[in-house]
């Protein structure tokens, strides 16, 4: 295991003493969506409420390096790298692996945030990213008051729209949903970390009643999306016809086959799909059985300024079906540029700001998606909801108010000093 810290510790102040708190946030790294952005965005969160140190896996080190000056919480705001040896991860290749990878992970850094609990006494203890409330997070055992979250997990494909994933899909989604139930009657650690947690955030109301009931008077809601785009007006619709854009990987249960058969249904419409995956040959077959050739462009992966040059630039409505994202980033970026969005009413896309229709038979949610796609092109959208990271932080110090965990902090006679590599 590989360790390394940041600066050396400053004055917090929250009230007349810091509060000191440890996050571990496996997935943390600045300009990016998703995950690694929720990370970074998040610490830095935690840096507003009291000084703070974060457990992070080493290859994030020269991205946060890099940008730790420019921010106005450097002072308060440390990393600790911890890595497993090169030789206990040569099997991982990409996501193959990455559970069992994450979990010897989380035990490397239970080690780590154990010495830093004796070197330096947590206030709190905050498991950030890679949260899933049906794998469970080993923060607990550090000692001291821990938050979890926030944690996804709970959203689920509706039953009726089983047969769009096709047999692929179908297999996974077996496996997937097997895999979800046996942690949540089987697995020690989710176990552990809804019983021990003080507070449980979790990103939609699929997770927070998929929590055993003993444990929702815990649980809050609250995404982890945070965005550096200032809410902006709708710009002018584009000159030709009008124009969905879908975003995100090509996987059965991101519901593209949906999008394309709404398509089909409106024939003066064209979409434009970015992304790549493994679904996107069976995506191509259906788009020329439905006689999409000319009206559906898959333009592939785009990096994040050129999708939101495409979304200003080209889309009148971004078109988002998925059937069980916890807390789409997409969605939320999209909303925060003006752009109406239309989704099925699973998991975080509606609370993000989306037009939500109600899952139903394939046809059924065809034909709403469809209706609702033209409606959102000829409406003027609500405000989207405020993604930027005060108002999270605003919202998580009320949180941490409420249950009392802002009272934490204990009065110190001397400094603590960084932790020691």
């Amino acid at each position: 295991m590989a360790e390394a810290q940041a600066a050396p510790r400053a004055a917090g102040a929250v009230g007349s003493v810091a509060l000191r708190i440890l996050a571990v946030a496996y997935a943390c790294e600045p300009d990016r969506g998703s995950e690694p952005g929720a990370g970074w965005s998040w610490a830095r969160i935690l840096a507003r409420v009291g000084e703070t140190w974060v457990i992070t896996r080493a290859n994030n080190r020269a991205a946060i390096d890099a940008a730790l000056p420019e921010l106005p919480e450097r002072d308060r705001l440390h990393f600790v790298y911890v890595d497993l040896p090169p030789s206990a991860r040569r099997w991982k290749r990409g996501r193959r692996g990455i559970h069992l990878y994450y979990l010897l992970w989380q035990l490397a850094a239970l080690r780590a945030g154990r010495r830093l609990q004796r070197e330096l006494g947590f206030d709190l203890v905050w498991h950030l990213t890679l949260a899933n409330v049906w794998f469970g997070s080993v923060a607990p055992l550090v000692g001291p008051p821990t938050v979890y979250g926030p944690v996804g997990g709970g959203a689920r494909v509706p039953w009726r729209l089983l047969p769009t994933l096709g047999v692929r899909g179908v297999g996974t989604e077996a496996v997937r949903t097997s895999v979800e139930l046996i942690g949540r009657y089987a697995n020690p650690l989710a176990r552990l970390a809804w019983r021990r947690s003080r507070l449980i955030l979790v990103q939609n109301r699929e997770t927070l009643a998929w929590l055993p009931r003993r444990h929702r008077a815990r649980a809050e809601i609250l995404q982890n999306v945070v965005l550096d785009l200032p809410p902006a007006p709708r710009r002018p619709r584009p000159a030709g016809p009008p124009t969905a854009v879908y975003a995100g990987e090509l996987v059965p249960l991101k519901g593209v086959a949906l999008a394309l058969r709404a398509l089909a249904q409106l024939p003066e419409w064209r979409l434009l799909v970015a992304g790549s995956g493994a679904d996107e040959a069976r995506l191509r077959r259906l788009a020329g059985r439905l006689g999409l050739d000319g009206r559906v462009s898959f333009v592939g992966w785009l990096p994040r300024d050129r999708l939101l040059r495409l979304l200003r630039d080209d889309a009148d409505v971004f078109v988002f079906p998925s059937l069980r994202d916890q807390a789409p980033w997409a969605v939320a970026e999209a909303r925060a540029l003006g752009l109406p969005v239309v989704c099925v009413d699973v998991g975080g896309p509606p609370l993000l700001g989306g037009r939500a229709v109600a899952p139903a038979g394939p046809d059924r949610t065809t034909r709403a998606l469809a209706e609702a796609l033209r409606a959102a092109a000829a409406e003027q959208p609500p405000p989207p909801p405020p993604f930027d990271l005060a108002s999270r932080h605003r919202r998580a110090v009320e949180l941490l108010g409420r249950g009392g965990l802002l009272a934490t902090a204990t009065r110190r006679q001397e400094p603590a000093r960084g932790p020691t590599t």
